[in-house]
């Protein structure tokens, strides 16, 4: 098997089909398999799923009985996955030209890349930001601007590439990985529920000696923000997620002040947003322990039916 297409879904089927559909049209010269994860989606969403899919070969389908988030889904998958490459994508891709070749085409030209990205197109096929820098100290308090001053190396998120480049970490809508890179770290960290998932395996890939790539010559269309809704919940899930993965890769000098930084940050905005109360109560009376994610707020499903 070339290539193993993992895909969560939750309450996206129909997106899911289609993104699924658009690689088979344009991915014809590979072998590849599909692993679609249903995170304890809506009876209704599972079920057209299964009429769908399920008799297509080539299409793996699991059905959890609990929303295993972005990380989660992904293990599940990766746990049914038989490739020698592992592509993560998002259900709301959309795939517009053949992509595999020339991601795997890379690995062999720079064998020291653990994961690489393609360049992202909105819906209306304009470019979008398709990698990132880590976003530690400098980052978070003087701003991206201040950080591309600094590291006048390194390449600036918003500017046109025209060739493969060395990047932090690439958005998690479509990620492309060696099998072998993405076992020797342990896969995606389980703990996090939702967001910051990429940044967090490429800091690990970063000191394992892999290197994270932007490849612009490959492209997709991700319909974003149509996979999830915002609300206040969320933006607390990702305030959290960013604050574990601080703690985690920078330390717990640089984690400290980061959250010292934000609690003022929000004490000043606090009086003008109900969101930025929301979130200042938060960052002041909680311990930003995980205990506080959406995660250990769900009821497991008791069956799936038939499924």
């Amino acid at each position: 098997m070339d290539i193993s297409v993992i895909i969560v879904n939750y309450n996206t089927s129909r997106l899911c089909i289609d993104c699924i559909r658009s690689i088979q049209k344009f991915e014809t010269s590979k072998d590849i398999e599909f692993i679609v994860v249903d995170n304890a989606s809506r009876d209704e969403e599972t079920r057209i799923l299964k009429n769908e899919l399920s008799s297509i070969p080539g299409v793996k389908l699991i059905f959890s009985r609990l929303n295993l988030g972005f990380s989660g889904g992904n293990m599940l998958g990766f746990q049914k996955a038989e490739g020698n490459n592992l592509a993560f994508i998002n259900s709301d891709v959309i795939f517009v030209e053949p992509v595999f070749e020339k991601l795997i085409t890379h690995f062999s030209k720079f064998p020291q890349t653990g994961v690489c990205g393609p360049q992202i197109l909105d819906e209306n096929q304009k470019e979008s930001i398709s990698f990132r820098p880590f976003e530690g100290l400098r980052y978070k308090i003087f701003g991206k601007k201040f950080l591309a001053a600094t590291q006048a190396s390194k390449p600036k998120m918003w500017e046109k590439q025209n060739q493969p480049i060395k990047v932090d970490f690439v958005i998690g809508s479509f990620m492309f990985f060696d099998k072998n890179a993405f076992c020797e770290v342990g896969g995606f960290d389980t703990n996090i529920f939702l967001y910051y998932e990429e940044m967090d395996i490429c800091y690990r890939l970063k000191k394992k000696a892999y290197h994270t790539y932007f490849v612009p010559s490959a492209k997709y269309i991700h319909l974003e923000g149509k996979s999830s809704n915002r609300n206040l919940d969320l933006k607390w899930e990702h305030l959290l997620s960013y604050l574990y993965v601080c703690r985690k890769n920078l330390g717990l000098y640089k984690y400290f002040i980061i959250k010292t930084y934000l609690l003022i940050c929000y004490a000043l905005k606090a009086p003008f947003k109900q969101k930025n109360r929301f979130v200042f109560k938060r960052l002041l009376s909680s311990s930003q322990s995980l205990s506080g994610s959406l995660r250990h707020r769900q009821i497991a499903k008791k069956n799936r039916g038939n499924l």
